[in-house]
């Protein structure tokens, strides 16, 4: 019951597809001392800027491009975060932002951390209190979420460069 809220936000993401799946672990920082966690590493990772047109994401960093496909759904929850606008009624990535602002809950680090068999994959790092969340998430969820939360979005830097067209 401690980590309640984790839970509830950790159910919600599977359910709407953002968390392909996660697990957790309590963080070897916190003591009772009262210290704080180090921050997340950025270390290897390019920060990058996510853009749509149509259902085609481009994410620019470093000099770079990388450009994928996604749902229609996915680039309207997308595009609306970009427009920093909510339709009729809040799509899924306001629900996860008014839970995690309720229960107060952070987001620590957004990553596309990896590229397997054509596919991109992202990492969400999420802090409440001393316990951290990793969830495995869709980089399109990743996204929506880092939009309406502010959040920086990073990807690992070698991915970037192997995959990225070079535009400056």
């Amino acid at each position: 019951m401690r980590n309640y809220s984790l839970v509830v936000v950790a159910i919600i993401a599977f359910v709407a597809g953002a968390a392909i799946s996660y697990y957790y672990f309590q963080s070897p920082i916190s003591s009772a001392s009262g210290e704080i966690f180090e921050p997340v590493s950025t270390d290897g990772l390019t920060k990058i800027t996510p853009s749509i047109n149509g259902t085609t994401v481009t994410l620019s960093g470093d000099c770079r491009v990388i450009s994928f496909d996604v749902t229609v759904d996915q680039a309207y929850s997308i595009a609306k975060g970009l427009e920093r606008s909510i339709g009729a009624r809040p799509l899924t990535h306001d629900i996860m932002r008014d839970i995690m602002e309720n229960f107060d809950v952070r987001i620590e680090q957004i990553k596309i951390d990896r590229y397997q068999n054509e596919i991109y994959y992202a990492t969400i790092i999420m802090k409440q209190g001393n316990s951290i969340l990793e969830l495995d998430a869709r980089p399109s969820d990743s996204i929506a979420l880092a939009i309406r939360t502010g959040t920086t979005l990073y990807m690992r830097s070698d991915i970037l460069e192997a995959n990225g067209a070079l535009v400056c």
